[in-house]
């Protein structure tokens, strides 16, 4: 809506709250440190030839084959405290290689990148998440992608936001996916008090200062 430009526009020095956000280790062997992961997702690191998007690791992740319509998932991710009314974005690079990607089988697999929030008994709040496709058969092979970065606000009742990058695998198609560069920012709204609201300038202010 053209009336919340002004409250949109994010603090310009916002620091990523993920720890190890490029899956790094310093040696070449990629890194999950800081990370939680369960099925199969992994750190693989450039002495193994993989192409980075940048430094010396990245994240992968694909299907657990359980079965025919045995849906299930893989997954990275990182939970932070947080208050009701807290405002976050989330985005990462994703890839798919020729010869390990998305299109064979049923070529039904993909993965996203998705931001979602727990009350204080760790239980995930209905219709608070946001979340998008980051890969999937129709993306592009061999380069890295620039997705789209999302945002979502803690709800009443949330205590923890979870940043999540999940593999979807609803029957046996193979493929994997690596991801990379990862951020997850704590937006922090600039004052109302500017006058720019509704008028769709303080949105180009923001643009104008970012520029700089």
């Amino acid at each position: 809506a053209v009336g919340s430009l002004g409250s949109a526009c994010p603090a310009l020095a916002a620091t990523n709250l993920l720890a190890n956000p490029g899956f790094e280790s310093g040696s070449g062997g990629g890194s999950l440190s800081g990370w939680s992961a369960f099925g199969n997702a992994y750190a693989e690191g450039t002495s193994t030839g993989v192409a980075t998007h940048a430094g010396d690791g990245v994240g992968k992740m694909f299907g657990n084959f359980w079965g025919v319509g045995a849906f299930n998932v893989s997954g990275l991710y990182q939970q932070f405290p947080t208050a009701p009314g807290n405002a976050y974005q989330l985005h990462v690079y994703s890839r798919q290689n020729a010869g390990d990607d998305l299109t064979g089988g049923t070529a039904d697999n993909w993965v996203v990148e998705k931001l979602t929030f727990f009350d204080a008994s760790n239980t995930e709040i209905g219709g608070a998440a946001v979340e998008a496709r980051v890969m999937d058969v129709t993306f592009p092979m061999d380069i890295w992608v620039d997705n789209p970065t999302i945002t979502a606000v803690a709800p009443a009742g949330a205590t923890s936001v979870g940043a999540y990058l999940l593999f979807l695998q609803p029957n046996l198609a193979g493929g994997a996916v690596l991801v990379d560069d990862a951020s997850l920012v704590q937006i922090v709204p600039e004052p109302a008090s500017i006058g720019l609201v509704g008028t769709g300038i303080g949105l180009l202010a923001c643009r104008r200062r970012r520029a700089r």
